[in-house]
């Protein structure tokens, strides 16, 4: 039985030398109790089932790449009362960490704020570390650009958007034309189109522009 005063942490660390030295920064915490350490993600699964801790501790590259990411959304649909903090070296994550229901963002270099950090999450505070400020308002600046990125390609028709398309991934006009069952003119026309809606000098200029929200 875990004393009222105390908070209990589940923390999931694939790397199990680095886990023991998170774990030698919490136990120096006596607010902090850690209930169990796991590698994978089943262990972890299977620890927050047994103990329903007040917080997560997660690393983001476990089984896969983003299983830590995948791991605050189980969180959120099957254990709302957990809150989950990220521990990582992964610094392109962080808006969409905190997007999915993170509350906390360490970076591994940055492991003397750990302790405090959770303790602040248990507290119900959204704790964005100095460290990781610069970064997250950085990535909601390139979400917002994409965004309005995408709302301007919804100025153009599915058919432009289909051409458009097809000239990211290397087919020439001709071969548009083939493969869509219009004509070469046509393909011009709508091609055409686009640069006077975008206001943009060249096909080129137009890809560069919208390339990323276009899809594969």
């Amino acid at each position: 039985m875990i004393p009222s005063d105390r908070v209990s942490v589940v923390m999931v660390e694939d790397n199990r030398d680095l886990a023991q030295t998170v774990l030698d920064f919490l136990t120096r915490e006596p607010r902090l109790q850690v209930l169990g350490t796991a590698h994978e993600v089943k262990g972890f699964k299977d620890l927050i089932q047994q103990h329903l801790p007040d917080l997560a501790l997660i690393d983001i590259g476990l089984d896969t790449p983003r299983s830590g990411l995948d791991l605050i959304t189980w969180l959120r649909e099957e254990f709302p009362v957990v809150k989950p903090v990220i521990m990582t070296v992964n610094q392109g994550d962080v808006l969409e960490a905190y997007n999915l229901g993170a509350r906390g963002y360490i970076l591994k270099s940055g492991l003397e704020i750990l302790a405090p950090t959770l303790l602040d999450v248990s507290e119900g505070k959204l704790i964005i570390p100095p460290n990781v400020g610069e970064l997250f308002l950085s990535q909601v600046a390139a979400a917002k650009t994409k965004w309005k990125k995408s709302l301007e390609l919804e100025r153009f028709s599915d058919r432009e958007r289909e051409i458009l398309g097809l000239l990211k991934s290397g087919l020439r006009r001709e071969d548009i034309g083939d493969r869509l069952g219009i004509s070469f003119f046509t393909v011009r026309r709508h091609i055409q189109n686009m640069l006077e809606k975008t206001g943009e000098p060249t096909v080129r200029s137009i890809l560069e522009k919208f390339g990323e929200v276009l899809g594969a």
